[in-house]
């Protein structure tokens, strides 16, 4: 990446309709799978070592610890929402990037984390007495340095994003990841309690901050530019908007069931959420973590675009679908076994929520189009709706998670053909791109109907059902999948073909 002598970035972080006019469908496709596979790696290697510390955490710490780090997290997440303010969004979907809106960005991104981590910190015993949770008063202001930390590493993490360096952020991930993992492992064992949880937190967040600053040629600038502030907080407000009701529906749920409920019961809503949100990010967040910038650099040409998200949903879905759908019949074996007893309530909650992710997953492409195409209201309309409504459920029904459970994946059901109609009507995408989506979700069902159908004939337990289920349902999924959706592993086998050609021919040359 360069400055040319206006201060506009030069290279790859141009983006925008500027650098996709020019550029051919096949140089973006591979670009654009190229940064697929690398994400790969990236949510699969962090993913892995993560799961396998969560099980070990799991095993050693309570649920009680697990629910205080998630209370005093719900605080972090939805501050650090705050602290960007929308900015990175613009930053990522403007067309032509110059070193004055980046500087700009930082330091008001930067500085408002620092204002919010101070306040937070100062708040910390009134949080405690407030949530009846003693623990956070301790716990609340080691976390706030996680927020700070976010801060610095925001403009640069856009900017690699932005310029589709997913082995960047690979290895960003993956460093972080093992180091604060084996820490948090090793104070487990040696009785640090909840403590672990926190500095694991805290250990990533600055290894992964380091890696960012040392990657990427980013240094701002003195100067702030008040006309292009003004621009980004115009936009940055809507797009705010839109992720802040998104962080205040997922994060204000844990906040209500710790707070009503106690850390415990907080602590298996989030042990639940995590496994079910384990399976997501390695399966689809590798994919719309590349969308969203490939979206933007289509977003001049809309039949590129409907193209590009009925391939991005598509590919989503093929493995997430029929592999949360196998969760949420097995899980009720699964989750003790790996976890132990005292995660019974998990297991029951794990096989709901499987079902609730897999219908968020079908919603973030659409929410990742409408983002990039400058339409960020929209979402924030629909966000906010969604988060009166569920909060509304989590005080109700708090005292049953699993009925609570029930009742939230019921309110996501009807966010997805929704957001299908907003992306038709403002963005021009026909309906008909999620059709291979929705031939994925069928078979998907077909697999589930099988592998229910032979446990009422056979009444297998245990690990013979799982095995069960895995085994029968894989093969009528694949089979139903040859049968109605066969274009969708057509063209994900070619398009995989294809770059691993070229990358051994890259490797010949070289």
């Amino acid at each position: 990446m360069g400055v040319d002598a206006s201060g506009t970035v030069a290279g790859p972080a141009a983006g925008g309709a500027a650098g996709t006019s020019g550029m051919a469908t096949g140089s973006m496709r591979e670009r654009a799978v190229n940064s697929v596979m690398w994400a790969t790696v990236e949510k699969w290697s962090v993913r892995l070592s993560t799961f396998i510390a969560f099980v070990i955490l799991g095993n050693l710490l309570s649920p009680t610890a697990f629910g205080v780090v998630a209370l005093a997290m719900t605080f972090i997440n939805i501050l650090a929402t705050v602290a960007d303010a929308g900015f990175s969004s613009y930053l990522l979907q403007l067309r032509d990037l110059t070193q004055r809106a980046m500087s700009t960005a930082f330091y008001t991104t930067t500085a408002m984390a620092v204002g919010l981590a101070a306040a937070l910190a100062l708040s910390a015993p009134g949080i405690a007495g407030w949530l009846d949770a003693p623990e956070l008063e301790q716990v609340l202001p080691v976390l706030a340095v996680y927020l700070v930390l976010a801060g610095l590493g925001s403009v640069p993490l856009m900017l690699l994003r932005r310029e589709l360096r997913f082995k960047t952020l690979a290895i960003r991930q993956i460093s972080a990841t093992l180091v604060s993992s084996v820490l948090a492992v090793g104070l487990a064992l040696g009785g640090a309690g909840v403590w672990a949880l926190v500095v694991q937190t805290v250990v990533r967040g600055g290894i992964a901050m380091v890696v960012l600053w040392a990657t990427t040629d980013f240094r701002p600038r003195w100067g702030f530019d008040r006309p292009e502030a003004r621009a980004m907080v115009s936009y940055g407000s809507q797009a705010l908007g839109a992720r802040l009701s998104n962080q205040l529906r997922s994060q204000g749920e844990v906040f209500l069931i710790g707070a009503m409920a106690g850390p415990a019961a907080a602590g298996f809503w989030v042990v639940a959420g995590r496994l079910v949100a384990t399976i997501v990010d390695t399966l689809t967040t590798v994919v719309s973590s590349v969308a969203h910038p490939v979206f933007a650099r289509l977003q001049d040409d809309v039949p590129r675009l409907a193209r590009a998200l009925g391939r991005a949903s598509a590919l989503g879905a093929v493995v997430v679908a029929p592999v949360l759908v196998a969760l949420s019949l097995v899980s009720a074996e699964v989750v003790p076994a790996v976890f132990g007893d005292q995660w019974a309530t998990s297991a029951t909650l794990a096989s709901v929520l499987a079902i609730r992710s897999l219908l968020r997953s079908l919603t973030q492409f659409n929410t990742a189009v409408l983002l990039a195409t400058g339409h960020p209201r929209p979402e924030l309309v629909i966000n906010l709706v969604t988060l009166v409504v569920q909060l509304g459920l989590v005080a109700l029904l708090v005292d049953d998670l699993v009925i609570m459970a029930m009742a939230l994946t019921a309110v996501m059901a009807l966010t997805v053909p929704v957001r299908v109609l907003v992306v038709r009507r403002l963005v021009g995408v026909p309906a008909g791109t999620s059709r291979s989506t929705a031939a994925i979700l069928l078979a998907s069902g077909v697999a589930a109907g099988a592998a229910l159908g032979a446990q009422e004939i056979f009444q297998l337990q245990g690990w013979a059902y799982v095995g069960m289920v895995a085994g029968l349902g894989a093969a009528v999924y694949c089979g139903t999948v040859l049968l109605v959706a066969r274009p969708v592993l057509a063209e994900g086998v070619e398009v995989l073909r294809t770059t691993v050609a070229k990358r051994r021919g890259r490797t010949t040359k070289t």
